[in-house]
């Protein structure tokens, strides 16, 4: 699929929640906070992160489209009320490499980490949706869910906005971390993290293998999941494999962007350009 930019994509799932979509309930929910991010993942930062919209770039996009939607539905005699979109921070390559937190793995195993902030954010979309009157509700989204006030915010976003086909970063994303896994280096870490697993008595081909365990399905995690879990991260902590096989990743994406400088020039001046919109639009 062809896109003006990976923020245009990015703010189709925003008008997307502005909808009303429930989040899926996939998986174990917890009332208290999810744990904090280890010093580890924290640090795992990807040359092509510069060419994404980030949590900020998200939130400020987000109140901008409250902003400009809320301003057209006013000169139609319109209220809107504005759901407020602030910055929450994200580790977007948490689970890049595996599972790789102890914290997480004692408590989900290999179940995904509930997204507080997602889903609290989603609530208040769908809740003040609910509240709408169907008159406000085609001013907003028009008579086919697709276009009125929520259009023409996105129109003001991308305004002057440079048309750039961004698949470009996914598909380099993709290909560096499927390649980093045929290094010399990454091969011989997995092979370090395949014997500490053996010796735990596990027998997995590589390290993306245990997420996919088909005894994990189950709606919360089970004791041998979190056994087998907290085994997992501890050989991976053991051969430093996050830290090698990152490397690899980073190196074969500095590569990709070297290999497209010009155009991953022009994605980078489209995301400036959105972001600079949007700073316009949300103060």
């Amino acid at each position: 699929m062809h896109r003006h930019t990976a923020i245009a994509a990015a703010l189709a799932l925003l008008l997307a929640a502005g909808c009303g979509v429930p989040a899926a309930d996939d998986g174990p929910r917890a009332s208290e906070q999810p744990p904090a991010p280890s010093r580890e993942i924290r640090a795992l930062t990807l040359p092509l992160d510069a060419y994404e919209l980030d949590s900020r770039g998200a939130a400020l996009a987000a109140t901008a489209q409250e902003k400009l939607i809320a301003s057209c539905m006013a000169r139609q005699g319109l209220g809107w009320p504005e759901v407020p979109h602030p910055t929450t921070e994200t580790w977007p390559h948490r689970g890049r490499y595996g599972l790789a937190e102890t914290a997480v793995a004692r408590r989900y195993g290999y179940h995904a980490v509930p997204d507080l902030a997602t889903e609290t954010a989603e609530r208040r979309l769908g809740q003040r949706d609910a509240r709408l009157t169907a008159r406000q509700r085609t001013a907003a989204y028009g008579a086919d869910g697709r276009s009125g006030c929520m259009a023409r915010a996105q129109r003001a976003l991308m305004r002057d906005v440079p048309k750039v086909n961004s698949d470009l970063v996914n598909v380099a994303s993709r290909d560096a971390y499927e390649m980093s896994q045929r290094t010399s280096a990454v091969r011989r870490v997995f092979g370090e993290w395949r014997a500490c697993m053996g010796e735990r008595g596990h027998d997995y081909r590589d390290p993306m293998a245990p997420n996919d365990d088909p005894r994990w399905t189950g709606a919360r995690p089970t004791r041998d999941e979190i056994a087998t879990a907290r085994d997992d991260v501890a050989c991976k902590l053991r051969t430093h494999l996050v830290t090698v096989w990152w490397r690899a990743d980073a190196a074969l994406q500095h590569q990709a962007i070297r290999n497209s400088a010009g155009r991953f020039r022009q994605i980078g001046e489209a995301r400036s350009r959105y972001l600079e919109n949007a700073r316009r639009y949300s103060s």
